[in-house]
């Protein structure tokens, strides 16, 4: 498991410490160097990056119950397609950095899980993982 403890308690500022921020410099901590996009200007009724990348910079979607520890949690917060992005770890817990907030972890809670709408594992064979 890689150390993210330096993630933790980033102020929020929109394209330079956002959610997807927090997954590229996540996973550049574990040596994988993921793109960087631009990033629509209206958050609440754009479509979803990370949907719409994942399979190019080298994710799989996998099945809710087969996520394990590193995937990536692509969730609906507030918005009308899923734009946030949250990486699981040990013990069912989260990293994540929410709009206009400090970055945590914290408990993968009711209240996210009711949320997720895909599981994407990076290098995950595509065919076997779903």
């Amino acid at each position: 498991m890689v150390n993210y403890q330096s993630l933790i308690g980033r102020q929020w500022d929109y394209g330079k410490h956002d959610c997807f921020s927090l997954v590229r410099d996540f996973f550049k901590l574990k040596g994988v160097n993921l793109p960087d996009f631009a990033r629509p200007d209206q958050l609440e009724i754009s479509e979803s990056i990370f949907l719409q990348q994942a399979e190019a910079i080298g994710f799989g979607r996998v099945s809710w119950d087969k996520r394990r520890a590193d995937d990536v949690l692509i969730m609906r917060l507030d918005t009308r397609t899923p734009m946030h992005a949250a990486i699981l770890l040990p013990d069912e817990f989260i990293l994540h950095q929410r709009q206009n907030s400090l970055s945590a972890a914290e408990p993968l809670r009711r209240y996210y899980v009711e949320r997720v709408a895909a599981v994407f594992r990076y290098g995950a064979d595509r065919s076997a993982a779903r």
